[in-house]
């Protein structure tokens, strides 16, 4: 896999349970308590309003270091609004993408594999959809090497269609600000990606910034 580098500014990463996924927020009517790994911009996108609309909503909260269990105020009128990540598409290439990459590895694995794609979609740098960031090109050459040699066209399997849906549907976020993923026994000595401050390891996976 061949990922490419950008400059997001980065979250910090929570503990996760590998015994259970849990979307990263729980609203009721028009709050949202803040959860492990939480940040404003990840409420603000699952809800569908600006980073800024959410911190006026807020004043008193400090966005950089916002205490687990922090009751947030809703923009008016956002309590209800639905993320609009989870449309068909996305759900189908999201599916694909899992499965070409992470098929073998276990649930949580594949969650964070789709993170990493749904961070690079709400960066704004690599397209608008996932179809857009994984069938990306730079300098000529396919992101992701499942593109380049056809294996993103493989049927997924069970567990990589429940991963989608935690990401896209639930907002599962497992591995809070990880932009690349790549498998050490499978990645040249020489890739920048070694210099990359790592987040976690999942299975044969490792995540980072």
């Amino acid at each position: 896999m061949r990922l490419s580098r950008v400059g997001l500014g980065i979250v910090s990463a929570a503990a996760v349970s590998c015994a259970s996924f849990t979307p990263a927020f729980a609203a009721t009517s028009n709050t949202v308590t803040v959860k492990p790994g939480d940040t404003m911009w990840l409420i603000a996108k699952a809800h569908g309003i600006k980073v800024q609309a959410l911190e006026n909503s807020n004043p008193t909260v400090d966005p950089y270091d916002m205490l687990v269990g922090t009751v947030l105020k809703l923009p008016e009128g956002s309590a209800n609004t639905k993320s609009t990540t989870a449309t068909s598409e996305n759900l189908y290439w999201m599916e694909h993408v899992i499965h070409a990459e992470a098929g073998g590895e276990s649930l949580q694995a594949q969650i964070a594999v789709g993170d990493v794609i749904l961070h690079r979609m709400n960066h704004g740098g690599y397209g608008r959809t996932v179809k857009d960031v994984v069938f990306q090109v730079q300098n000529g050459h396919y992101q992701f090497t499942t593109v380049a040699n056809g294996y993103i066209y493989s049927t997924p399997n069970e567990s990589s269609k429940q991963a989608a849906k935690a990401v896209l549907e639930n907002h599962t976020d497992v591995v809070p600000g990880a932009m690349v993923f790549y498998n050490p026994g499978e990645t040249p000595a020489n890739s920048w990606v070694w210099s990359q401050p790592t987040i976690t390891h999942i299975g044969k996976l490792v995540f980072a910034k």
